[in-house]
């Protein structure tokens, strides 16, 4: 099924009731009220009067959802957003991208602001954990609304950090002349793998595959002597079938939520406090997620032309992870590195350690003892306030200012038992650190509004935003403990201890101008000067954006069936540093060194980067076109959007000349890079009485290429991470699939087959002879959507939310370990016995299992790119609230029951595709070298849930 037809399938339930008849109603002042969106300076996007192109979530999709981070609630439900995880773990992080991938390095996600509080990107500060997403330190129960900016005119007011979109959160507040209200929810989940069809061979699936092996090899004369042979060699017991991936984990993973606020006010004061507890017990041993929030939020009237506001968010996380990267402490491999022949007792009931793989280097690798005995902590402390004040000096002239903090710090500890695993290695090992984050922004604004003759509407913006951001990290590592002890104290060894201290500053100066004729007519211009401090000699470059909209509907040859018709379209240049929120690169335009110990028993340094001085401003440079309708009382509504985002000076990590000593890498601007795209977003009400049906869907095409590059033969391969199957290179997609092209199994003789080019004529057994050749694909989907359907009746609610991505590659960075024809004998899933070449099975999809099979068709090629396209049911809720009834009885204003299933059902249209496509690696840093790639990190979860939420 091609990707158009899949679209299509899509866009039949999409476009399904549009032909009812939609009934009249009045138009909702709630719902204009929460699509509006308050920026930078206390400049509103008024829905009324749309210039750029955005998007609401409102605070229903937020609360009680068993999710450990907000951004998972955005998947599918923002046109043009694309995200995935780089872990199922609790607190992992992310990828989100709005519109593609605007860099070639650093994280591609947008910025992220809170209540006025800037606080990056999503970044990744840990030192030990294998990710952690800062964004999981926000409880979703205290958020209001969450509003995606996607293009120039929407994003200009946040300059160089906006330009891959800005994700602006609002809290929840309470309300003036309001009684005290209270509200009590809690939530209970189970969880377990959402989509695994990966098939590993029990014992006896096993000891066929290596008698088969044997005898395909020559070594056995047929199928049971090589049975025998295999059996003896792998030091097999002759009974066990041991489930090793069971063993490390729980029945099921369990999440319960419990949250209160308290919200009113009285005529001068308004307040919301809440408090909330997170407790996630993920599937792995041991593991754990639990979180403590505190929110408080306070609007304050001194005057009738004075408002202060001060809102904060305090939350304290303990988790207990595990190392899922690619080594052989990682729980999700532990079905490849051990054998099911092996058990995990001994015959005296302890950990086996000496028979678990004869020969090979993981032989003191018990994953469930490590999960017992070692551990990996951190405690996160996250405190995230702002403190306003709005003042109006005169009539329609106001200042605003907002003073905003982030403070977060990370204390984590690896401990490593000196009697397993690694430990034996080094007698035991600590590492332990702390890191902490200091975030400051002060902006203040000046803004006057003028309407002359009913006709003439002017509004004036003119502020100035200072941001500051400050990193410290140490730690220490010792190893030879004299005791299995987890403390430092017990150390015998001390080994190189680290502290670092990192510092960048933002200062910007903005303006916008907004003018609006007879209602209809609107104009938006917007300027702003940004300097970095991370930048060579180019510190301060200008940014701006223009826009303008025609509301049609307004005009009298306009029918009143057409409740909205919104002409919009705007263009703007903004810059970029793709690296602002990472750890690491802040001073790029000097030559930085670090030490390296002694020479000649003197202390001494290298050069660690060389630095940059002429490295400038990545710079955005964006268009859009869009059309709003409402139609019908706006019972049938939406917004299609066209664009482009050109990013020009790309920034790149250029490696310097190979000489001894010498620094590594440094930072160029080389390049350019292209995002065109379209998005729709639609909503229909079919029934809208009692009754009511709701249909909303989005959609959204994004194509995104590499253009130019300063070295028009440049190709960068993606490195180990992604296997070497990726590449940067001009006229291509960014990340595009540039690898040996499988050719399929001799039918002959069994052996692997790669095309020798492009032309896919003459083919090779040794796949290192084979031509690397591009294949048309990215990790990256062109294609994505989302619907959900629900229905009102009294107090009854049902619903359900699809999601979909399409025309895309993923690949599985372990395949050619865990399907080896025969270069390892480590545990393989079952296509290696059931669906390789024998003499009777010549049609097979895998070639003839050899012992240390030397054809090494089992590298990196196409042979492991898979399909991403999928379809997911990410959400199916049934709620019924009391309402009244309790009221009468027992005083509670409402009490909701609810069920809900999250990520419930998963449809790939690949058959061969066997792992989450929204997977991704944590191998790859923040880039997007993980993005499309499986590396047997944490799976995706699905549950089930039921919760009760009290009103009184």
């Amino acid at each position: 099924m091609n990707v158009k037809l899949r679209v299509l399938s899509a866009g039949a339930i999409f476009f399904m009731g549009a032909s009812m008849f939609a009934q009249k109603k009045k138009s909702d002042t709630t719902e204009t009220k929460i699509q509006e969106v308050v920026l930078v300076g206390g400049v509103k996007l008024d829905p009324a009067v749309k210039l750029g192109s955005y998007s609401v979530v409102s605070k229903a999709n937020f609360e009680s959802t068993p999710v450990a981070s907000v951004d998972e609630v955005l998947n599918g439900r923002v046109a043009g957003l694309t995200f995935s995880t780089n872990g199922g773990d609790p607190g992992s992080t992310s990828m989100i991208t709005i519109r593609g991938v605007g860099s070639l390095i650093g994280t591609p996600n947008p910025l992220y602001v809170i209540d006025g509080v800037i606080v990056g990107k999503g970044s990744d500060s840990s030192q030990v954990m294998e990710s952690w997403n800062p964004l999981a330190s926000i409880d979703p129960n205290t958020i209001e609304k969450v509003a995606v900016l996607k293009d120039a005119s929407a994003t200009a007011l946040y300059g160089a950090r906006g330009a891959n979109g800005v994700i602006v959160i609002t809290t929840k507040r309470g309300k003036f002349n309001q009684k005290t209200r209270f509200n009590f929810s809690s939530d209970l989940s189970v969880q377990n793998i959402a989509y695994d069809k990966q098939k590993y061979m029990n014992a006896s699936e096993y000891l066929q595959w290596g008698g088969m092996m044997y005898v395909n090899s020559g070594v056995a004369t047929d199928l049971q002597d090589g049975i025998a042979q295999f059996s003896y060699n792998q030091d097999y017991d002759g009974h066990t079938n041991e489930n090793w991936q069971k063993a490390v984990q729980r029945n099921n993973s369990t999440v319960n939520t419990y949250n209160f606020s308290a919200t009113g006010g009285g005529e001068n004061t308004s307040f919301r406090i809440g408090g909330s507890y997170y407790e996630n017990e993920p599937l792995v041993l041991n593991s754990k997620f639990n979180r403590v929030s505190v929110s408080t939020a306070i609007d304050h009237r001194i005057t009738d032309k004075l408002n202060i506001n001060y809102i904060g968010n305090f939350t304290n996380v303990e988790r207990n992870t595990y190392d899922d990267g690619g080594a052989y402490r990682n729980p999700w491999l532990t079905n490849w590195y051990i054998a099911p022949i092996y058990p995990v007792y001994d015959k005296n009931g302890n950990y086996n350690q000496s028979n678990l793989g004869k020969g090979n280097e993981n032989a003191n690798f018990n994953p469930v003892a490590i999960q017992n005995m070692d551990f990996m902590t951190g405690s996160i402390k996250t405190f995230v306030s702002s403190l306003g004040a709005e003042w109006q000096m005169a009539k329609g002239l106001y200042l605003n200012s907002l003073y905003g903090v982030q403070y977060q710090a990370l204390d984590e500890k690896k401990y490593w038992d000196p009697r397993i695993g690694d430990g034996l290695n080094y007698g035991g090992y600590i590492l332990q650190s702390r890191t902490s984050t200091f975030d400051w922004n002060w902006n203040s604004s000046i803004s006057y509004r003028k309407i002359f003759g009913d006709k003439h509407d002017f509004q004036v913006y003119v502020g100035t935003e200072y941001q500051e951001h400050k990193y410290y990290a140490m730690g220490t590592q010792v190893d030879h403990l004299s005791k299995p002890i987890p403390y430092v104290a017990f150390a015998t060894n001390y080994l190189q201890p680290w502290e670092e201290r990192l510092k960048w500053t933002q200062i910007s100066y903005y303006s916008r101008l907004n003018y609006t004729f007879d209602g209809k007519y609107n104009l938006a211009g917007q300027i702003r000067r940004d300097g970095n401090s991370t930048l060579g000699n180019t510190k301060f470059g200008n940014f701006w954006s223009v826009a303008g909209s025609w509301s049609v509907a307004k005009e009298s040859f306009i029918p009143e069936s057409i409740n909205e018709l919104t002409l919009r379209a705007n263009y703007g240049e903004l810059g970029n540093i793709p690296y602002a929120d990472q750890w690491g690169p802040q001073y790029n335009a000097y030559a930085l060194v670090s030490p390296t110990g002694l020479y000649a028993n003197d202390a001494a340094t290298t050069i660690a980067t060389p630095g940059n001085e002429l490295l400038k401003w990545e710079v955005s440079k964006q268009y859009n076109v869009g059309l709003d309708f409402g139609l019908l009382n706006n019972n049938i509504s939406g917004s299609v959007d066209v664009y482009q985002r050109k990013t020009t000076d790309a920034i790149y990590s250029m490696v310097t000349a190979a000489t001894s000593g010498g620094p590594g890498s440094y930072f160029k601007n080389i390049g350019t890079i292209l995002n065109k795209g379209v998005e729709a977003t639609m909503t229909f009400k079919p029934f809208n009485k009692e009754f009511k049906w709701i249909i909303d869907a989005n959609f959204a095409y994004n194509r995104n290429t590499v253009e130019d590059l300063i070295d028009p033969t440049y190709i960068g391969l993606d490195g180990g991470t992604g296997n070497n199957m990726r590449a940067v290179a001009q006229g291509h997609l960014l990340g595009e699939y540039y690898t040996y092209v499988w050719a399929g199994v001799d039918k002959t003789t069994g052996a692997g087959l790669f095309y020798t080019d492009e032309t896919r004529t003459a083919t090779t057994t040794n796949r290192l002879e084979a031509k690397r050749v591009w294949q048309g694909k990215s990790p990256f989907p062109k294609y994505t959507g989302g619907i959900k359907s629900e229905f009102r009746y009294k107090n009854w609610s049902l619903s359900a939310f699809f999601t979909g991505q399409f025309e895309y590659s993923v690949h599985n960075r372990w395949q050619g370990y865990v399907l080896s024809d025969g270069s390892a004998v480590n545990n393989q899933t079952t296509d290696a016995l059931y669906d390789s070449w024998t003499p009777d099975n010549p049609n097979a999809s895998n070639p003839k299992q050899l012992l240390n099979n030397p054809a090494n068709a089992s590298g990196p090629s196409s042979r492991w790119m898979r399909d991403g396209d999928h379809i997911r049911l990410k959400e199916a809720r049934l709620s019924y609230s009391f309402g009244k009834m309790f009221k009468e009885a027992v005083g509670i204003d409402n009490l909701t029951v609810y069920v809900r299933g999250v990520n419930l059902w998963l449809y790939t249209f690949d058959k061969n595709l066997t792992f989450d496509p929204e997977s991704n690696s944590n191998a790859g840093g923040s880039g997007w070298v993980g993005k499309g790639l499986y590396d047997y990190t944490s799976p995706l979860m699905k549950s089930m849930s039921f919760g009760i939420s009290v009103d009184f």
